[in-house]
């Protein structure tokens, strides 16, 4: 560019630079001149002081100031702007300028010369700087000024403004009247706030001063107003950190100077912890820093270091059992103490202070300490189980092993029928925590192993103990029989049905005897491995009495086998196994006098000797075919379930029926079943309580208004009550029973004889209510009705345990709390913001609305108090069982405690009754962000254990889908089945049945392999009836095809094409199966599945946390229920209309309303949402509608 021009353009571009700097700064001044006026009104109140609000606010407009200078300096930087005004202020120049300022000074050609040089002339004989109104810049300019001076003058102002009570004429007081001033002379904790009030005896005085002077004599003051009606004048001094004098001034009147002293309680600031370890972990020395927590292997020096805000008296550790540690201080003036302990056992010591005022701490912080055991190392063997081999064969053995402080030596045991152990060392020195894999492959053939010889095996590890002495961990015994060669199997006829035929006696018989010796060798060995770990104890004679007990039922039976057996080669085996079983017995009763218990070792070998020669009688040729139903658990030896897997190899002529019976997944494991049981048995004991509470509250109703009867027509009416209430409890007696039923179920492990017997004891007093019904006393009717309900209530608490974890409903207690009393906390700020003070209102009785607020807030900090007590319980119960749950929970609790939420409350009750309004607002505005905390904090620790809550809504919908499909499916049966019979009778035979179309369009239902599609819950064990799948199908079927029914001959179908009904019916193995393909017999409502869909809804109400969407689920269950009772007790059918209203639509409700509850707790951007959830704004409605036009066209 050329510099000339630009020389002669700067004097625009600083004239526009400066009339932007003088507009913007006029804006912040006017901005700051607003705020000034409002601190000023501010410090005229008390509320701050006057001076330091000015120097802030002098301090950020001069920062503005600098920050504007230096933004507008920054501006036009680009000449061609500049140029741009100056072209639209003078025409003439035609883009001359801007032409001029686009060529470079090196390329200038003769055009390009003239060109600069007659922007250069126009620049001398006209004043480019008129391009910059000179009007608008001396406005600006003004402006600018005259909002400066605003500014000066409101912050000189606001630095002299005091109180409005300050230069008031103050009448005089009644000299006759001393005022009262409180607290007077008073010492108050640190930290915290104070009311200072004066009573004036003879009224008059409204308003009043409070001067307050620090430690370095700097004064402030604040005004003192009126209390409601009351002759007292009241002033708040917030946050008192130093010691201070105080006095009071009104009209003519002055106090005496009173003083505040400051004191702390003793607290813990810090707690350090040393560790050094024993020698034998190898560890070293660690230093956790700033922790309450500490978890150390047994052995372990600990010393705490803790830090106090103080110097003080008394400092001791107490742990629960009363042990009391006392810190020691380097001298008496130290704030810092230690205390060495060694850790043996798990231990929690609260922390006991007392300062030479002899104050104590206010919340005494507990200290935690967790003793880890030096556990044995952990062996985990594959295979683990006995195995078959051959002679031949290598046997590969695989160890899993791994131990907290190391391993010096791990090895492998192996003996070979009853022959001297090998030990063979496999590795050497493994390291604290590392995991190894070792494996070994045992040559059967290098071992000379022969048919029907038994190798025993176990692996052992060594390592250190607690004492540092060598402790040897050896793992469980597993056997390897070698099968012999000539193993024959030939196919035989199959049974005609039901299970198949048993072995022979004379081999089950040595197969029980084989596996009865197996597990005396077990016992042995485990009493053996017992004994190196414990030593001889009381236990170890118990143990050999039923060694010995059990070896000598082996020789009984060894003999019955014997006196069945006539070939020489089989007594021979048998007087050898006798012999070896002697031997053991002999060596078994040797070992009790034995001092130490060693001699039990030698019991070993003759005991596998004596299993190898059990071995040597078993059978070589087997006769085998396939059956319809498998051997059950009690029909199957362990020897028998060893083979079945060979057996299952097999090709055999008769082909497995692949689609005799539909089945269904099983739970993933029989913990996870029993956890299921239980949450059902509580669900159905909550339900219970709930029912019994209803009607003995209806009873009490009945109760007074039958003693209030006057005339013969009430009495009646309130008898019909009465019977309707006893039909209720007759249903709940039922359910009782069934409850009873469930619980003594042998599979269910959830219950237990207490309960069982706890549920007999509720159960009568269930009944007793029943007939007192019947008898129409309703006086015993409500007394046992109250006696069940009490009942019913503690079993479900004891229950609750057992089902949702030791935890879960405390957490899901604590954090529903924390909820609600957030949301009240934001209620009290609103309605506190709401009630008017006594100085905006004095006429219009604002106490009326105050007293309901100070009571709400009084409430609300009780509660506060309740839940952080609950917390403390709930970290106490879960240290040992939940340690990250209980560490968040201290935390939140510790840190509310520290934010002084319950303190906090407390003032702003004082200062709401005393009519300091403002005051108020700013103390619950910091305990409501402390509440907000404690809710967050509660929320997340309880995410801990409870886990997703979207993950359980999504099961519940899916659940909720199965039902409504169930239900529906039901309910349009039934509805077809009552049309008119024409088109029946139009070519439909009476064998023919009614659900053909429905089959063809639900091709899911039309074969009995295929499950419904919504069915998630596994099957129940058996059918319900004991059948077989064998016995099932042949019951439909007059031949013994294989096929399934839906594949069935022709003549199994009827002329159009249709099933039977009894083909229908029998092509599943029980109601559940007929229930998942939408059979007759096992509707919802009026079939078998009642029980199956109702506790799927149960389940439901299990899953959900909304205290709303769970009633939702109990009022559909309490409908169905009755429409159950009212079928079963009457036969009379659903008026399935009804059905639809009552049941169907509000059960689709509740799955709209999950529904809505998922999507709105995941937060999936790209959830389902229906597009008309909300109504369409007006200014839409035409688009909307075009839109849903081309949409169903296809356009």
């Amino acid at each position: 560019m050329n510099e000339s021009l630009l020389h002669r353009m700067r004097p625009v571009t600083r004239r526009l630079r400066l009339m932007r700097f003088w507009q913007v700064w006029a804006v912040f001044a006017v901005v700051a001149v607003a705020v000034a006026w409002w601190l000023k009104s501010r410090a005229g109140s008390g509320v701050i002081d006057g001076y330091g609000a000015a120097l802030t606010l002098a301090s950020i407009a001069f920062g503005c100031a600098v920050a504007v200078a230096i933004g507008c300096a920054l501006m036009y930087r680009d000449p061609r702007m500049v140029a741009r005004r100056i072209e639209e202020k003078f025409p003439a120049l035609d883009q001359r300028l801007l032409t001029a300022l686009s060529q470079r000074d090196d390329q200038l050609g003769f055009l390009q010369q003239r060109v600069v040089r007659e922007a250069r002339d126009h620049s001398r004989s006209n004043a480019w700087i008129d391009a910059v109104s000179a009007k608008q810049f001396w406005l600006s300019r003004l402006s600018g000024l005259a909002a400066t001076a605003l500014l000066v003058a409101g912050i000189v102002s606001l630095s002299v403004t005091t109180p409005k009570a300050q230069g008031r004429a103050l009448p005089a007081i009644d000299p006759g009247a001393e005022p009262v001033v409180l607290p007077g002379n008073v010492e108050i904790e640190k930290g915290t706030s104070f009311v200072v009030t004066t009573r004036f005896a003879g009224g008059g005085v409204d308003r009043g001063e409070l001067i307050v002077e620090d430690a370095s004599g700097t004064e402030r003051t604040l005004p003192m107003t009126q209390s409601l009606d009351d002759p007292v004048l009241a002033a708040f001094v917030a946050s008192v950190q130093d010691p201070l004098q105080y006095r009071v001034t009104a009209r003519s009147w002055s106090s005496e100077s009173y003083r505040v002293d400051v004191f702390e309680y003793p607290e813990m600031k810090r707690a350090d912890a040393s560790l050094e370890y024993p020698s034998y972990t190898s560890l070293v020395p660690k230093r956790i820093e700033n922790t309450v927590r500490v978890s150390a292997v047994v052995g372990t020096q600990l010393t705490w270091q803790i830090m106090l805000n103080k110097p003080v008296v008394t400092a001791v550790l107490v742990d629960e059992d009363g042990l009391r540690l006392p810190l020691a201080f380097a001298n008496p003036e130290a704030s810092v103490g230690e205390v060495a302990l060694l850790v043996q056992q798990s231990q929690r010591f609260t922390l006991e202070l007392v300062d030479d005022a002899g104050r104590k701490n206010k919340y005494p912080p507990t200290l935690v300490v967790r003793a880890l055991a030096n556990e044995p190392p952990k062996l985990k063997v594959t295979p683990a189980k006995d195995s078959e081999v051959s002679a031949l064969e290598e046997f590969p053995l695989l160890l899993n092993v791994v131990d907290d402080f190391g391993v010096s030596e791990v090895g492998l045991v192996y003996s070979l029928s009853g022959g001297q152990p090998t030990e063979i060392t496999l590795r050497r020195d493994i390291q604290r925590g590392e995991k190894v894999t070792l494996e070994q492959m045992l040559a059967l053939e290098d071992l000379n192993a022969q048919p029907d010889q038994l190798l025993a095996y176990h692996f052992f590890a060594t390592d250190v103990d607690a004492d540092g002495n060598a402790r040897r961990t050896d793992s469980d015994m597993y056997f390897a029989e070698v099968r012999p060669f000539d193993q024959i199997f030939r196919q035989g006829d199959p049974p005609p049905s039901g299970p198949p035929s048993p072995p022979s006696p004379s081999a089950a018989q040595a197969d029980e005897l084989a596996e009865l010796q197996k597990e005396i060798i077990s016992a042995t060995w485990r009493v053996i491995r017992d004994q190196r770990s414990l030593g001889k104890n009381d236990t170890f004679n118990t143990s050999v009495d039923l060694l010995a007990e059990s070896q000598q039922e082996a020789l009984a039976k060894l003999e019955e086998l014997a006196s069945e057996l006539s070939d020489p080669r089989s007594q021979a085996f048998v007087d050898a196994v006798r012999s070896s079983m002697t031997s053991a017995a002999e060596a078994i009763e040797a070992s009790r006098a034995d001092a130490k218990g060693g001699k039990l070792s030698k019991a070993v070998p003759h005991e596998q000797a004596a299993y190898g020669g059990l071995l040597k009688l078993r059978a070589r040729e087997f006769e085998v075919a396939k059956a319809q139903q498998k051997p059950s658990q009690g029909q199957s030896s362990a020897a028998q379930k060893k083979r079945q897997q060979q057996l299952d190899d097999l090709e055999l002529e008769q082909d497995e029926n692949r689609y005799e019976t539909q089945s269904q997944a099983e739970p993933s494991s029989q913990e996870e079943a029993a956890q299921q049981e239980v949450r059902q048995l509580l669900s159905m004991l909550r339900d219970l309580a709930r029912r019994q509470e209803d009607l003995n509250e209806e009873l009490a109703q009945l109760q007074s208004a039958l003693e209030q009867a006057e005339t013969e027509e009430e009495r009646k009416a309130i008898e019909r009550q009465l019977q309707r209430l006893r039909d209720q409890q007759e249903d709940l007696l039922r359910e009782t029973d069934e409850l009873a039923e469930r619980m003594n179920d042998s599979s269910n492990e959830a219950s237990n004889a207490d309960a069982q017997e706890q549920l007999q004891d509720t159960r009568q007093d269930v009944q007793e209510a029943a007939k007192a019904l019947e008898e129409k006393d309703v006086a015993t009717a409500l007394a046992s009705g109250k006696r069940a309900e009490r009942q019913f209530e503690d079993m479900r608490d004891d229950f609750r345990k057992e089902a949702a974890g030791q935890f879960n409903d405390a957490m899901r207690q604590m954090r529903s709390e924390a909820q609600t009393l957030d949301e009240k906390q934001q209620e009290l700020v609103e309605k506190l913001a709401d009630v008017p003070s006594a100085d905006e209102s004095p006429g219009l009785r604002p106490e009326e609305s105050r007293p309901d607020v100070e009571s709400e807030m009084e409430e609300q900090r009780e509660a506060i108090d309740d839940l952080l007590n609950q917390m403390q319980e709930t970290v106490a119960e879960a240290e040992e069982a939940e340690p990250l749950l209980a560490q968040k929970l201290y935390d939140s609790y510790r840190s509310t405690r520290q934010r002084g939420v319950d303190q906090a409350m407390s003032q702003a009750v004082e200062l709401t009754r005393r009519g300091m309004k403002l005051e108020a607002e700013e103390v619950i505005e910091k305990a409501s962000e402390g509440v907000s905390q404690l809710r967050k904090d509660l929320e997340d620790a309880a995410e801990s254990v409870l886990g997703d809550e979207s993950k359980a809504l999504e099961r519940a919908l899916g659940e909720l889908d199965r039902l409504d499909e169930q239900l529906t499916r039901e309910i349009d049966q039934n509805q077809s089945s009552n049309e008119p019979q024409s088109e029946a009778d139009s070519g439909a035979t009476p064998g023919q049945g009614s659900t053909s179309e429905e089959d063809a369009k639900d091709p899911g239902n039309s074969e009995a392999g295929q499950p419904s599609q919504g069915s998630r819950r596994p099957q129940q064990q058996g059918s319900g009836k004991g059948e077989s799948p064998a016995e099932s199908e042949s019951e439909g079927s007059p031949e013994s095809s294989g096929l399934p029914s839906s594949q069935a001959s022709p003549e199994q179908r009827d002329a159009g094409g249709k099933r039977s009904a009894s083909a229908q019916q029998s092509e599943g193995g029980g109601p559940m199966q007929a229930f998942e393909r939408g059979g007759p017999n096992a509707a919802p409502l009026t079939g078998e599945g009642f029980r199956e869909w109702s506790d799927s809804l149960r389940e439901v109400e299990e899953m959900v946390d909304d205290p709303e969407l769970r009633s939702q689920a109990a009022r559909i269950r309490d409908r169905a229920r009755q429409i159950r009772i009212d079928f079963k007790r009457h036969s009379k059918e659903p008026e399935w209309n009804l059905v639809e209203e009552m049941i169907a639509t509000p059960l689709r409700e509740l799955k709209r309303n999950v529904s809505e509850e998922f999507v709105r707790r995941s937060a999936e951007r790209n959830a389902a949402v229906p597009i008309d959830r909300d109504p369409v704004p007006p200014q839409f409605d035409n688009a909307v509608r075009q839109y849903y036009e081309r949409l169903g066209s296809g356009q």
